[in-house]
């Protein structure tokens, strides 16, 4: 079983993606799907990303409580929310589809351009691109300026991000464009075909090769970055004078 985690609290978000990744073709495990429902209703900044990270990790010790833990987890939020966090407390594979859909991108390219939301979280997906070892192959990180929640309510959405990501890819020799937002996805086939480049859907991605670690056996190194949590002993009650 792979457990898809939607890191923010978006009933509607979770159910797309359910939709999208339930279509794939080829997969040899089961998906779940899980948002996080104390979470922010979409992560858009630090503050967001900080408290949808906890409640990541809250479900991830759920999860793995389980009769039945996963065998993989997909975090799905292109900033990775909370992803080392959710390495630390397992040993199956967790893959954020921010970073894998930027090495998928190098693979198929020399430059890539992202395209996001909002031009708050450009920082934040900039010093994930230099932690992944990718900036050199990434051509830029664009902000469409049209909010998560809006990828869904707003019907002008579609057209404004496309305009953004085509001045972008033509500004700067883009070859290749990621989608960088979970949301986004439902668009993938529908802007691929309107810009005639390669354009990439993390959570596709990251679904597709967590069932391929699955059957390669792969699991989460323990040996020093990602090992388990140190046991905390309990701080003593005081006592009342």
């Amino acid at each position: 079983m792979i457990a898809v985690i939607n890191p923010n609290a978006s009933v509607s978000m979770t159910e797309q993606l359910a939709r999208e990744c339930n279509a794939l073709t080829g997969l040899h495990h089961k998906l779940t799907f899980h948002r996080c429902a104390e979470a922010p209703a979409s992560i858009e900044g630090y503050s967001d990303g900080v408290s949808a990270a906890y409640w990541v990790a809250h479900k991830v010790r759920q999860l793995e409580s389980s009769s039945t833990p996963p065998s993989a987890y997909v975090i799905a939020c292109f900033d990775d929310t909370g992803l080392d966090g959710a390495r630390e407390l397992t040993r199956a594979p967790v893959l954020g589809i921010g970073e894998m859909a930027m090495h998928t991108a190098s693979l198929l390219c020399q430059n890539f351009c992202v395209m996001t939301t909002l031009e708050r979280s450009v920082p934040i997906l900039t010093r994930n691109l230099h932690h992944y070892g990718m900036a050199s192959r990434c051509a830029g990180i664009f902000a469409s300026k049209v909010p998560v929640l809006a990828l869904e309510q707003d019907p002008d959405s579609y057209q404004r991000v496309l305009n953004a990501a085509r001045q972008a890819l033509e500004s700067n020799h883009g070859e290749a464009l990621v989608l960088g937002c979970a949301g986004m996805g439902q668009w993938v086939r529908r802007m691929e075909a309107d810009l005639s480049i390669p354009v990439l859907d993390g959570v596709r991605i990251a679904v597709t090769f967590a069932d391929a670690m699955v059957g390669l056996g792969l699991k989460t190194s323990k040996v020093l970055s990602y090992q388990f949590p140190e046991v905390k002993a309990a701080e003593p009650t005081p006592t009342r004078g």
